[in-house]
């Protein structure tokens, strides 16, 4: 190499070496980011542009008797003011029985009514076929007060629920069929004054008061099926005398089981509120009408 090559040589490493030693004059390598990391906290999720929508909440239902007055009830054990203390009892004792009377009817009270002896202490003043005692909704009577003593009522009270029948019979003149509520035998009639008693298989027992008993549908002993006609809706009553006394037209209607109030107790067998179950068939029956 000649001495002008080698000096030419030297002149360009001194100016590689320069280069090297200036700020920024050597190029790193990349830098690996890493995994993706997720988006700015901060920033809204993206829309969804087809959110799902929620169930809708179900229909309330609303059911219509054969006259188109929509069905409705007060809750059990709330009976009228001054009328007695009630029993709150929610128990569907038989969840299958049919309704007791064929047409539409009107559970309520058939004393501290319009009609009744202690209409006026809740200003119902009037004759039992006031339109009022005809229309719902509905309301408990099991427990009112009365001279009579139930285990349920602490006071003595009413021993089942007061049912009206459609119509006014002293005024429309219509006949109202009371039925079996479910299979069983008729027992105890002969004799009796006012009460028709249906026995299931099982043991419960129903009663059935102020039917026409000269004109019932059954005899005593008689097995009867569910929904079969027992006698129609009247007012026959007799008071401890024996005397005749007619009451209201209405079906009282009773139904006995053993109760227990707890598992350390004997069950009882006697009268329990039938209101909800009477609740229950009824909306069965409007339901299938």
């Amino acid at each position: 190499m000649s001495a002008f090559q080698k000096t030419l040589l030297a002149f360009f490493l001194s100016l590689s070496i320069a280069a090297c030693d200036q700020p920024g004059g050597e190029v790193p390598d990349p830098v690996d980011p890493g995994p993706e990391e997720p988006g700015d906290p901060m920033e809204p999720d993206p829309i969804d542009p087809d959110p799902e929508e929620p169930d809708p909440l179900p229909e309330e239902e609303f059911l219509e008797d054969s006259e188109g007055r929509e069905f409705s009830y007060v809750p059990v054990g709330e009976l009228l003011p001054n009328s007695g203390p009630g029993h709150q009892d929610t128990t569907i004792y038989r969840p299958d029985i049919l309704f007791p009377l064929e047409d539409a009817a009107f559970l309520n009270s058939q004393v501290y009514r319009y009609g009744g002896s202690q209409g006026a202490i809740n200003g119902m003043n009037g004759g039992q076929c006031e339109a009022d005692n005809y229309d719902y909704p509905w309301q408990d009577t099991f427990c009112e007060s009365r001279s009579r003593s139930q285990i349920m009522c602490p006071t003595g009270g009413h021993e089942g629920v007061d049912i009206r029948p459609a119509t006014c019979i002293p005024q429309s003149g219509a006949t109202h069929w009371a039925v079996a509520v479910e299979d069983g035998r008729i027992v105890g009639l002969d004799g009796s004054q006012y009460t028709v008693r249906l026995q299931t298989e099982d043991g419960t027992l129903y009663r059935y008061l102020h039917l026409k008993m000269d004109q019932l549908a059954v005899v005593d002993g008689q097995f009867v099926t569910k929904g079969q006609r027992i006698g129609k809706v009247s007012n026959d009553f007799y008071n401890s005398a024996g005397e005749l006394v007619p009451t209201t037209y209405h079906l009282h209607f009773e139904m006995y089981q053993n109760y227990a109030p707890d598992e350390e107790t004997d069950p009882v067998f006697d009268q329990v509120n039938p209101y909800m179950t009477l609740v229950s068939a009824y909306e069965r029956k409007l339901r299938t009408e």
